[in-house]
């Protein structure tokens, strides 16, 4: 795959995963090569990749942002549960200083962007990822790596934040202080209740709207 097409992927799905792109959503051609400055090729080429990975669906010489069903939803809410604790506990043993202070600069910014009026949620979205991101790289596990991407990517993160009442965010960003402080204490048991709370608390959000 060509540079332009890994670029044109990256923009595409990073535009997914933030909600810019929502469900449903056309994704046009000419648009995107137009944004990208490359010519229809590359573009082509990345949404044939991220239809593989199921994150665009083609009707009628179109692409769409995929839709997901409930039960879909419901599935993925399920493996997160089971998932994403576990990363937690690993975290608790395997993080460093510099990891604690990534988490802690991105709890920094979120709070910022939940300041502003109304709340600057694309920010929100993008802290919370990279919270969950440095979670994950400091577990180092090549197979949880392959894994947790693609349950985030459906993508439910952004979408459940973005439905998230100005409360719900603050809530979220205490869990996320929370689960600082339990990698500081070195704590598996304490981290993996957090993040347990955490999933949970998302998906009833999720669900309710």
């Amino acid at each position: 795959m060509s540079k332009a097409s890994d670029r044109v992927y990256h923009s595409i799905r990073n535009a997914i995963l933030d909600g810019t792109l929502a469900p449903g959503e056309q994704v046009r051609e000419d648009e995107i090569a137009g944004s990208c400055a490359v010519s229809r090729t590359p573009v082509r080429e990345a949404l044939l990749r991220l239809e593989a990975e199921k994150l665009i669906e083609r009707g009628r010489q179109r692409s769409f942002v995929r839709v997901w069903s409930p039960d879909a939803m419901k599935h993925v809410f399920a493996l997160r549960l089971m998932v994403e604790p576990y990363v937690a506990q690993q975290a608790a043993q395997t993080i460093d200083a510099a990891a604690i202070r990534r988490l802690r600069r991105a709890n920094e910014i979120y709070e910022q962007a939940l300041a502003q009026s109304p709340p600057d949620i694309s920010a929100i979205v993008e802290q919370n990822n990279l919270f969950h991101e440095t979670l994950l790289a400091a577990v180092g596990s090549d197979v949880l790596e392959m894994i947790l991407p693609r349950l985030v990517a459906v993508p439910i993160v952004p979408l459940s934040l973005r439905r998230y009442d100005h409360a719900q965010l603050e809530r979220a960003l205490m869990e996320h202080r929370e689960l600082v402080l339990a990698f500081e204490a070195g704590d598996a048991e304490w981290a993996g209740a957090i993040m347990t709370s955490h999933i949970h608390r998302a998906r009833r959000v999720y669900f309710a709207t």
